[in-house]
């Protein structure tokens, strides 16, 4: 049996909503790092939590400067070629 959708709303108690972002960030931290390892890919994830704190996620295997410097490398052209394709998908 599939589960149910849940409907998406904004969580008004701020309570509530920095126990779900604390579970939610462990799983989206978790799915980054399984894409790195089986995609063999380099990830960076910033996330601002609901009190304006950043977490900074990347994986141990490759240094977050080697990731930052292939990034800066590339020309204004190529990412915003990369940007416009990743928001048609």
């Amino acid at each position: 049996m599939g589960r149910k959708k849940i409907e998406l709303k904004k969580i008004e108690c701020p309570k509530e909503k920095s126990s779900k972002y604390s579970k939610r960030k462990k799983g989206l931290l978790k799915k980054a790092e399984e894409m790195a390892v089986l995609c063999d890919s380099d990830i960076i994830l910033l996330v601002f939590s609901p009190t304006s704190k950043p977490n900074l996620f990347y994986p141990h295997s490759r240094p977050l400067g080697r990731i930052l410097e292939r990034l800066s490398n590339m020309s204004e052209y190529e990412r915003e070629e990369r940007r416009s394709y990743t928001k048609k998908v």
